[in-house]
């Protein structure tokens, strides 16, 4: 009975055992199952995790290549960038010096440029003076012209005057008692020299008398005679009138100036003369005579 019981209970143990182990089993092997499934996930995660390490590999190692050459060519844009941080500070210094330069040039040019724009100013009035003097000039020019053809035939006229008047001196003067060396000069009232008739106030003549025989000399008159070119006595109210003696003939004369004259061998007399009337241009004679005669004559113009 107990062994019966007692393989009653083993055949149950076993039995239970075996259905545990069944159990079991099947468990196990569903586990098993659901294990390969999560390992076949596993796999196919680490083989794509695999060949996305691979890929990163490769793509780290370009990068890291890409890197190297970017740190080598960021090595050598340092170089050059230092070098043209240096340039550019050098242009930047040679600007601004350029600057300063070019700031002090400009007000030199803009100094230089006032004082030709007042020189063209000072120019174009001295052109335009000038070219109206020459205008004038012109004008005066062909006045010149015209008083030149004038002024020769007035020499034409003096020449023949001063041929026929060397004539009457040589009849009328004495051999050798004569005035030569003439020289007459109008005058303002100052005595400085002018050719002008209005300004013309004072006459000075001189003249010498040379080589006189003893027989005249002495103290002798001399009479100052001016005459213009026809022989007319200039304009005065108180003319000296007396008679002279030409080729031992009377011959009555008016001089505007008379004086006793110690006349020696050889000597220079002078007369200024002060006009009451002013002249008017033309060409007028001086003649010089004492008590025997005519000394001389010369003649002088007035413009």
């Amino acid at each position: 009975m107990d062994s019966k019981k007692i393989l009653t209970a083993v055949v149950v143990i076993l039995a239970l055992a075996l259905i545990g182990s069944l159990i079991w089993g099947f468990g196990k092997n569903s586990d098993a199952k659901e294990l390969q499934a999560d390992n076949t996930e596993v796999n196919e995660a680490l083989d794509a995790m695999t060949a996305l390490r691979d890929n990163l590999a490769r793509e780290v190692d370009s990068l890291a290549g890409e890197y190297d050459l970017l740190a080598s060519e960021n090595v050598e844009l340092n170089g050059q960038l230092a070098g043209v941080r240096d340039e550019l500070s050098g242009a930047q210094s040679a600007l601004s010096r350029a600057k300063r330069n070019s700031a002090a040039e400009i007000n030199e040019l803009r100094a230089q440029i006032e004082q030709l724009t007042a020189a063209r100013g000072e120019l174009q009035g001295s052109i335009t003076a000038l070219e109206n003097e020459n205008a004038n000039l012109r004008q005066q020019m062909g006045i010149l012209e015209t008083d030149l053809a004038t002024s020769r035939q007035q020499n034409d006229e003096l020449t023949n005057m001063a041929t026929s008047m060397e004539g009457e001196i040589k009849k009328l003067t004495y051999e050798n008692f004569k005035a030569t060396a003439f020289q007459i000069t109008p005058q303002i009232k100052n005595g400085n020299p002018t050719s002008k008739s209005g300004r013309a106030r004072q006459i000075a003549v001189s003249f010498d008398v040379a080589n006189v025989p003893a027989q005249y000399q002495g103290v002798r008159p001399i009479y100052l005679v001016i005459t213009d070119e026809k022989g007319t006595p200039i304009p005065r109210t108180d003319y000296i009138s007396t008679t002279v003696s030409l080729n031992n003939k009377p011959q009555s004369i008016q001089a505007v100036e008379t004086r006793e004259e110690n006349i020696g061998a050889s000597q220079r007399i002078e007369f200024t003369h002060n006009l009451e009337n002013k002249l008017d241009e033309g060409y007028y004679r001086v003649s010089v005579y004492t008590d025997i005669g005519l000394l001389g004559s010369a003649n002088f113009r007035i413009r």
